[in-house]
């Protein structure tokens, strides 16, 4: 079961399906979903049944069945999406419960590695680097993401090691997101030792191997440009790095928003499946949007929980705190959270981390309350 495990865990985490669908088309692409799908099932059926994640499940079906009401695709399509992620949620969250800091974090530091190997190895004229994850903003959330597990690893090497990885192949998707969140998390971590501002020693040795891989194969980024002209002490402009800004974005949307607040606009409406390919670029609106206020504060609600829990255990799981940090703060940038699996993988994982947070807690206090009686 662990061959099955890992390799379920490496199609959803390395995104393989999806870049098996740009590498090699829709065929190889469609096989290798439906094949994460059937892994997923798999693994499900041949482990101890749990109880299911309710919490998600409901959002879920109140997002796809009232988002349906007033969907304007294809049928078909939009059932196939449907069902295959209702697959996912149910048998994801299985696999989730198997799943270790340290496992999670070797998967995330490999997806993190892949963007710095395509930019030594396969320079872009456009200068900011994916790997296997398509767009530098979704590959800014796994190594942020990465970067956040690793104050939950136990080996220091390993720790450091994922940390310089993660903030590397980070800082080469040039996702103004991912600086963002990165100095966050940063700040938060001296609340768990003073020791973890060497950290931002760690940040100049990293960017000293931008500025190499710059000589070696040329970067050809705008905003690195920006970045070496201020190490310079150049004058340089903010305006090509203020362009395309997700306030701009979201404006776009405020007044469908506004023409149908209760029940939404449909599915795919905000997420650019209605044929124009422009997405909201925004969880929290996507789901307001597109299947109304209901669903909206459901998901508030679920990520407000795991936001609270994880300072209510931050002494101990520190990571889980930096984790729930890092996707909140990304789902304003993003609106994929119910089509990219590893974005609701991250979620499902701090949810199921918390639970067990919790029932060690509780089996403590039920000790000391035997021992005490």
């Amino acid at each position: 079961m662990k061959i099955l495990k890992y390799i379920t865990l490496s199609l959803i985490v390395l995104n393989i399906p999806s870049v098996s669908l740009v590498a090699y088309g829709g065929g190889v692409g469609s096989l290798l979903s439906y094949s994460t799908i059937l892994a997923l099932t798999l693994f499900y059926f041949f482990e101890k049944k749990t109880s299911p994640n309710w919490f998600l499940l409901i959002i879920s079906i109140l997002f796809f069945m009232i988002g349906g009401l007033q969907y304007v695709g294809f049928t078909t399509q939009f059932f196939m999406d449907t069902i295959k992620y209702f697959i996912y949620l149910i048998c994801g969250y299985g696999l989730v419960k198997h799943i270790n800091t340290a496992e999670y974090n070797f998967f995330l530091v490999i997806g993190a590695l892949t963007i710095a190997l395509e930019a030594v190895l396969f320079t872009s004229d456009f200068g900011r680097y994916s790997g296997f994850y398509i767009k530098p903003n979704e590959a800014g959330f796994v190594c942020i993401t990465g970067y956040a597990t690793t104050y939950g690893l136990k080996n220091a090497g390993a720790k450091l090691t994922g940390q310089f990885i993660c903030t590397l192949a980070g800082l080469l998707t040039f996702s103004r997101t991912f600086i963002v969140i990165w100095l966050l998390l940063n700040v938060i971590s001296l609340k768990i030792s003073i020791k973890n501002i060497r950290i931002f020693g760690l940040g100049f040795l990293i960017i000293s191997t931008l500025f190499f891989i710059d000589e070696v194969v040329g970067l050809n980024n705008p905003r690195f440009e920006q970045l070496k002209g201020i190490v310079n002490n150049e004058e340089v402009s903010s305006e090509e790095l203020s362009e395309d800004s997700r306030e701009d974005t979201w404006a776009r949307f405020y007044d469908k928003i506004f023409d149908s607040p209760i029940i939404g606009n449909g599915y795919g409406s905000f997420s650019g499946k209605e044929g124009h390919g422009l997405g909201v670029h925004n969880s929290y609106l996507m789901v307001l949007g597109e299947a109304g206020i209901l669903p909206f504060i459901l998901f508030l609600i679920y990520i407000g929980y795991l936001l609270t829990m994880s300072i209510i255990y931050f002494n101990k799981k520190p990571n889980l705190v930096m984790q729930i940090i890092a996707l909140s703060l990304f789902l304003m940038a993003n609106h994929n959270f119910f089509t990219f699996y590893y974005v609701s993988f991250a979620a499902m994982w701090i949810q199921y981390q918390l639970y067990l947070c919790k029932t060690e807690d509780d089996k403590n206090e039920l000790v000391m309350a035997i021992e005490n009686s």
